[in-house]
């Protein structure tokens, strides 16, 4: 009798921590599926459908938390809003995704970082560019060539095209390159720059013939003596970002700059945000 007394209270104590481990496994499981749901929810709305993007996507949620998360997704939504980021050599912008991303490494500690943004190995960087472009060859085989819009056919094409515009909300345009001759007024600078080498272009698209294409670049004063002294190095190239205007009267597209910067610069930055 006294050892059965004995072995009730350990009995009882062995079945709470069952429930107890099995109540910690539900919630265990229930929070990792609110993290793919998110993760999901996302990698849809950047519309980043690579392997190792969405896996990304999951560890940011996993080690910053849901609500963390879903904020560094309004802040890119903000952004995008606004006309997005540049990427660092300014050649393009952003995708999405990429904003997403580089908030995360901005904002974020590294030692944080550093888990989400896990190194893949030469082996594993190797074989998912042979299976992606295995799938890219695979797809272009299977689709039937079409032949590439020719220049000439422009014309017949705007005529459709116009019976029903769209809006842009937002418009940007970079050059790169180095300055001319410089004019000051006020407090803005003015310069001249001309662009004639058509770049390669996707197929597909038309090729126009080569021609020069002049731009006049307004930059304020202020933004100007950020880049001026880096400029005098001959081998860096000045970057502009602004907004686009066609100047009917002077024959030129007119380029308001909103950002100003410097391929030196900008790769100076870069080596700032490094982690030592």
């Amino acid at each position: 009798m006294d050892e059965e007394q004995q072995q009730g209270p350990e009995a009882a104590h062995d079945e709470q921590g069952d429930m107890l481990r099995a109540e910690r496994k539900a919630a265990e499981r229930a929070l990792h599926a609110q993290r793919v749901e998110t993760a999901q929810l996302i990698a849809e709305q950047l519309g980043e459908t690579a392997e190792e993007s969405r896996a990304q996507i999951y560890r940011t949620v996993k080690r910053l938390g849901i609500e963390q998360a879903l904020s560094f997704l309004q802040q890119t939504h903000e952004i995008e809003t606004q006309g997005g980021r540049m990427v660092s050599d300014g050649s393009r912008r952003r995708t999405p995704g990429g904003v997403f991303f580089l908030l995360i490494k901005e904002r974020v500690p590294v030692e944080t970082t550093k888990h989400i943004f896990k190194k893949r190995s030469l082996y594993q960087q190797a074989a998912q560019k042979k299976k992606a472009a295995a799938q890219a060859e695979s797809q272009e085989s299977q689709t039937p060539a079409s032949a590439p819009m020719a220049w000439a056919d422009r014309l017949a094409v705007l005529k459709e095209v116009s019976a029903e515009k769209g809006q842009a909300t937002t418009v940007k345009i970079t050059l790169i390159g180095r300055p001319g001759r410089i004019v000051e007024r006020g407090a803005c600078i003015v310069m001249s720059m001309e662009s004639s080498k058509v770049p390669s272009l996707p197929k597909g698209l038309p090729t126009p013939e080569a021609s020069s294409t002049s731009y006049t670049v307004y930059i304020a004063t202020k933004q100007w003596r950020k880049v001026a002294d880096a400029l005098k190095d001959q081998d860096d190239a000045l970057i502009v970002e602004g907004y686009p205007h066609l100047d009917a009267e002077a024959k030129t597209i007119a380029v308001f700059a909103t950002n100003t910067t410097t391929r030196n610069l900008q790769a100076a930055l870069r080596q700032t945000r490094q982690p030592q």
